[in-house]
């Protein structure tokens, strides 16, 4: 028997998860379904990924920067076996195999996703460093340790010949850095005397 938090520790945990989320503007307020023992929601995340489109000519990548992602969290959340992560967007990567497949809508994919956070999670991990690390997986493609599926298998070949920083650059795509915000409050001291 897996291990359960006390339903309403669960539902707190789960309510303090999906505010962290909307803190990161990635939840698709309207799709959250919340059930007795689950919670079910998608997550859109910005990050700069590439859309395979085959045509006569050949390979051709196309910049894709919304992903969605669904997620299941069960009542064992916190604790492994908890969520459960489906990659709905298409995509083109080593390490996702999209639910969309690249031009086969009649051979849906897995929604599998590879990625160390998910496969070592524990009680402590949560989804707002989990979606972080998606978005960085987006962006870092690891073609090192790809999914065996054929479109994960044509990545890898692609992304061990062509970088990101190269492809950024043909395409012309520049990274959004979080500004970081001037400090509003005034320091000033006044001291009378």
């Amino acid at each position: 028997m897996s291990p359960e938090l006390p339903l309403e520790i669960w539902k707190d945990r789960v309510e303090n998860e999906l505010k962290s989320l909307k803190g990161l503007n990635v939840l698709e307020e309207d799709s959250i379904i919340r059930e007795e023992n689950s919670v079910e929601i998608i997550i859109n995340i910005n990050a700069v990924g590439f859309v395979l489109n085959q045509d006569k000519r050949g390979l051709d990548l196309i910049p894709k920067k919304s992903h969605r992602i669904f997620l299941k969290v069960s009542k064992i959340f916190p604790y492994p076996g908890g969520i459960d992560f489906s990659w709905y967007s298409e995509i083109f990567h080593p390490n996702i195999h999209p639910v969309t497949l690249p031009n086969l809508p009649d051979k849906p994919g897995t929604g599998y996703i590879c990625l160390n956070v998910l496969k070592k999670w524990s009680r402590l991990s949560d989804l707002e460093t989990t979606v972080k690390a998606l978005q960085m997986l987006v962006e870092n493609p690891n073609p090192d340790d790809p999914l065996n599926y054929p479109i994960c298998l044509k990545a890898t070949e692609f992304f061990k010949k062509n970088t990101m920083d190269d492809l950024r650059a043909q395409y012309k795509i520049e990274i959004e850095e979080e500004e970081e915000k001037p400090d509003t409050d005034d320091d000033i001291i006044i001291i009378d005397d």
